[in-house]
């Protein structure tokens, strides 16, 4: 008997590129979307017969981009699966070596064949809110796609991953609503979050921290657009995904959809980006107690500030700023290397730039 992720089903229409929009609450079309608007700009919306060709020739160029790059950092880009997989799932389709092939193939008339869709991308985004919804079991629906749906839907989760850690795989797709930023802008503020996060996930940092760590990305790849970002009203959603493989199974683990926006503009307002990101691209050890509360307080802080605008939440970061303890582990830290970066002294130069929110 044929494996499930491979065998043909000819009683199922399966799902094709133009019915993506009918399926936003499943993690393939996730993915998808955020592979065509981190290489074309546009929405599954405007997936439709006279862009789809133009859409896909854009997005394998994209893939084709992406495959150089790892080919020049010595990685091979035909063995990398950028989500957790079963036995039964058909790895040799899941990268990006395939999926360009799919998608060229597809641009110039070849269709490939349809199957079930890969256990990691079939996932529905409610699934990980069932443990509390009562004994009662669900079953995951069974999906057939065509190839090139998994061929978007495996660029979107490369695109888009940020870590492996612990057995669980973690993925940013920062979109700024409505469109106004140079594509290249959003794919570095979405480059920038992916790595900021790997680092906290690695040091146990806390999900305000990753919240802040989104937002300082935002801000520092927006810099001088800001003021257009404010006034077009834009939103900046940060869509943070978690997966883990528990035995023969893949499940999600937690998704969070939120905007960032307040927290974008507290950063600038308060000019702390800089000192922000040099604080969480080298987030302090275990062992560097007071830096790593001080982390946590001005994330807790600053996403209090954003609801309440209470001062006093300003002020006691400042006040911890004066800490003995936090001044010797922060100069022992963060040390300028070979003159470049931030030290400490710099760091909290900066950060005393944050009463401008309460002056």
């Amino acid at each position: 008997m044929p494996r499930a992720s491979t065998r043909r089903t000819g009683v199922r229409k399966a799902i094709s590129l133009l019915d993506l929009p009918l399926y936003r609450d499943y993690i393939f079309a996730f993915f998808s979307e955020a592979a065509i608007k981190l290489c074309t700009g546009k929405d599954l919306d405007e997936l439709n017969q006279q862009t789809l060709n133009d859409i896909i020739v854009g997005v394998g160029n994209c893939i084709g981009e992406e495959i150089e790059k790892l080919r020049t950092r010595n990685i091979d880009p035909c063995n990398e699966v950028p989500v957790p997989t079963t036995k039964n799932d058909p790895r040799n389709k899941m990268n990006l070596c395939h999926a360009h092939k799919v998608l060229v193939d597809f641009s110039m008339g070849v269709k490939h064949e349809s199957f079930v869709l890969p256990s990691a991308f079939s996932l529905e985004f409610t699934e990980f809110t069932r443990s509390f919804m009562g004994s009662g079991k669900l079953k995951r629906e069974v999906f057939v796609v065509d190839e090139e749906v998994l061929a978007l839907a495996v660029l979107g989760s490369y695109l888009t991953y940020s870590y492996a850690i612990g057995g669980e795989y973690g993925y940013i797709y920062i979109d700024v609503v409505p469109y106004i930023l140079a594509l290249e802008r959003v794919r570095k503020m979405n480059s920038i979050a992916g790595r900021l996060i790997y680092t906290i996930q690695k040091n146990e940092g806390s999900i305000n921290t990753i919240l802040l760590g989104i937002a300082t990305a935002a801000r520092l790849s927006i810099k001088e657009f800001i003021k257009d970002v404010v006034k077009s009203d834009c939103h900046v959603i940060a869509n943070f995904l978690r997966m883990t493989r528990t035995g023969t199974k893949v499940m999600v683990k937690g998704f969070d959809s939120i905007d960032v926006i307040q927290l974008v503009k507290i950063i600038g307002r308060g000019g702390i980006a800089g000192a922000l990101y040099g604080m969480l691209a080298r987030y302090p050890k275990p062992n560097f107690t007071s830096l790593r509360r001080f982390i946590e307080m001005i994330s807790i802080n600053l996403i209090k500030f954003q609801s309440f605008r209470k001062p006093q939440y300003i002020y006691e970061i400042l006040r911890y700023l004066t800490s003995d303890e936090l001044n010797r582990e922060g100069a022992q830290w963060y040390v300028k290397k070979d003159g470049k970066g931030l030290g400490w002294s710099d760091i909290v130069n900066r950060f005393s730039n944050l009463s401008r929110l309460v002056s």
